[in-house]
């Protein structure tokens, strides 16, 4: 287990393999322990980072902080403890929305991104957990949100049922206000009207049948809206597609991170799915 000391306490991480550095941010109740299939698939070429942000996973529980801004204060602070100056970020729902912030406001830093089923919009949220910081605010608390999400893990436990227990004994030490705060700043996200100031060649993946963020975000990115973004929906994939399929999701991530700098990334045909919202509600429906 290894740790670095920030302002606000210890930070838990766990890093890979040699070459560039790659950094992993994980999602809403995750920890670093969800990445340790993909590291380990990059880790003859790459050095990777992943760490548990404030609250989560073995990292410090601090009395403030759990906001995105708190959250991109913090990896900033961790690539300076390590001496990292530019690293490419592959971010997972809430991480992604902290590496979109960090590629944002720290353009430098960010030499590629990756963004996997990240909501732009805190609309983009479903519905259900919308209703548990609303209306069923006094009568779900944070037991519910994490039967939410375990429920959503095990649909996707096939390929790495082997982990599921350690992962959801690390999502059991999430502390309580970082779950509440964290969603809260999910659901008042909007960053739409930022999206063209992104400027490192980024990779955008949904899963066709995600639960939890609606793939239509997928649109925000698509179509030359950003022209840095390539989209690839994978179709059947929920909400945990480098847990669901590691083979399509590691093979798509080590293309995209081995591309040159500057040129367009060719996405495979195999690859490309190009996104219309009835694909979506038809797989939404329980088709495949």
């Amino acid at each position: 287990m290894s740790a670095i000391l920030l302002e606000e306490g210890l930070v838990h991480y766990e890093a890979f393999g040699r070459g560039k550095p790659v950094v992993f941010l994980h999602g809403w109740l995750g920890s670093w322990r969800y990445w340790v299939p993909v590291m380990e698939d990059l880790s003859d070429t790459y050095r990777s980072y992943a760490l548990d942000l404030w609250g989560f996973g073995d990292s410090e529980k601090p009395a403030h902080g759990y906001h995105i801004q708190g959250y991109v204060q913090q990896v900033g602070q961790f690539l300076d403890g390590l001496g990292i100056a530019q690293a490419s970020f592959v971010g997972h729902s809430l991480g992604g929305v902290v590496a979109l912030h960090l590629a944002l406001t720290q353009a430098p830093r960010v030499e590629k991104l990756v963004l996997v089923a990240t909501p732009v919009q805190g609309t983009a949220l479903s519905g259900f957990l919308r209703l548990l910081l609303g209306p069923l605010r006094h009568v779900a608390g944070p037991r519910r949100w994490f039967d939410l999400w375990t429920r959503s893990l095990k649909r996707a436990s096939a390929p790495w049922a082997e982990m599921y227990d350690e992962i959801v004994d690390d999502a059991v030490k999430a502390d309580h206000e970082a779950i509440r705060q964290s969603l809260e700043g999910l659901l008042e996200l909007d960053l739409s009207g930022a999206l063209g100031r992104l400027y490192a060649p980024t990779l955008v993946v949904y899963g066709s049948r995600d639960e939890f963020v609606d793939p239509r975000q997928a649109t925000l990115f698509a179509d030359g809206n950003v022209a840095t973004a390539q989209v690839v929906v994978l179709g059947g994939c929920r909400h945990f597609p480098f847990l669901e399929d590691p083979a399509r999701f590691n093979r798509l991530l080590k293309e995209f991170l081995a591309s040159e700098i500057g040129q367009p990334v060719v996405v495979k045909e195999e690859w490309r799915r190009r996104y219309h919202p009835t694909e979506y509600l038809k797989s939404a429906g329980g088709s495949a």
